[in-house]
């Protein structure tokens, strides 16, 4: 599957399968356009309130295999996790086309005559950036000297449990619920580090690449949903509320819910609550709208932002994923970044809202495994 000539000929034969049924959208309408792997939900904010902190552990997969080192990763397309039931009886060269399964582990192709493609880990990645990203560097870490905007003023909080300092920034527009929203500055870095892959137990983190560099110079801690929420690890596989997780997001004191939005102090510090969709929906609109966030509110590390205007100096801190294909990983530094949101998906018991940060994108309230993944957490102080 090295040639592109193969590739002329897989598309064809594609094609003539395909018209032998009506139901041709099994197919996509190229290897690029190939189904994500981690499929998001865009339902409605769930319409629960906020529940008290309840210390507990949290559910993931077991050991990690050994951490792609994704200091710029460049996933270009992904794939289902499984095998429909036209590609299952093409031969094996023309299956991989369709869908990056474990069988097609390490399968390349040529797209046109411009690079290669190899699929791996459930995605058919850009071989070229992948050599790239795991070349040996002159620099083994990112220069934190601008992670912050010294033009800022910036206030300090000293979390109790730890010791450990956040700068913080206020926002002020009396417009919001009150006169000044004042979010931490830096990404949650609460607990000790434990290996990617093993379970989350009480104050318990995950550092990018099993680096403890990474959670102690701004990048922070990296938790499954549970664990960012402090709840029991059941919750990650069950709705809030079940018998089996019998715990509520409390509303506000009136009874009434402000546009959907949740006060959860979840790992967050006494007084403190993990930024709501509601916040983060006021960040994209004092940055002119989500295609923005990363450009006035990223931090000029890693190249994600230029400006970071008001201080907040988001960084592209990427996550970790138990894959559909059983890999597990640190990727996508550099590219992007995830927030947990405090809400469940409605639909699925399994999956949780978050925030995702591009370059040139956010996009609030979609969903995922709440236990597949490990994502950062902005808290914001109470009001």
């Amino acid at each position: 599957m090295k040639h592109s000539w193969l590739l002329a000929f897989v598309f064809s034969a594609i094609l003539i399968v395909a018209c032998g049924d009506d139901d041709s959208s099994v197919f996509p309408d190229s290897v690029g356009d190939l189904p994500s792997s981690s499929a998001e939900s865009d339902d409605a904010p769930d319409s629960s309130g906020n529940l008290p902190a309840s210390s507990a552990k949290s559910s993931s997969s077991a050991k990690s295999s050994s951490s792609t080192d994704a200091k710029s990763s460049s996933s270009v397309t992904s794939s289902s996790s499984g095998t429909s039931e036209y590609s299952s009886s093409l031969p094996k060269e023309l299956q991989c086309l369709v869908e990056c399964t474990e069988a097609c582990e390490g399968e390349t192709y040529w797209h046109g005559s411009d690079y290669q493609m190899i699929c791996h880990g459930g995605q058919w990645l850009n071989l070229d950036s992948m050599e790239q990203a795991n070349a040996p560097s002159s620099s083994s870490y990112f220069d934190m000297t601008n992670q912050f905007n010294e033009k800022v003023s910036y206030g300090e909080f000293t979390d109790p449990r730890d010791g450990q300092t956040y700068r913080t920034i206020s926002m002020y527009d009396g417009s919001y619920y009150t006169d000044s929203l004042v979010f931490f500055a830096e990404n949650l870095n609460f607990g000790k580090m434990v290996p990617g892959g093993t379970v989350q137990g009480d104050s318990s983190k995950y550092c990018y690449d099993d680096d403890p560099w990474y959670c102690e110079n701004g990048w922070g801690g990296l938790y499954t949903w549970s664990r960012a929420m402090n709840l029991p690890s059941i919750c990650d596989s069950v709705k809030l509320g079940s018998e089996q997780c019998p715990y509520k997001f409390r509303r506000d004191e009136d009874g009434i819910k402000i546009d959907g939005e949740v006060i959860h102090q979840g790992l967050c510090p006494e007084g403190w609550h993990i930024a709501n969709d509601g916040e983060w929906a006021y960040l994209a609109e004092k940055s002119g709208g989500g295609s923005s966030v990363s450009y006035e509110m990223g931090s000029k590390v890693a190249g994600f932002g230029s400006k970071n205007k008001y201080g907040m100096s988001i960084l592209p801190v990427g996550y970790w994923e138990h894959t559909p294909s059983g890999m597990e990983h640190f990727t996508n530094i550099k590219m992007q970044t995830f927030f947990w949101l405090p809400e469940q998906d409605l639909k699925d018991a399994e999956k949780a809202k978050h925030v995702n940060i591009m370059s040139s994108d956010m996009t609030r309230g979609s969903s995922r495994s709440k236990y597949k993944f490990a994502h950062s957490i902005r808290c914001v102080k109470n009001y």
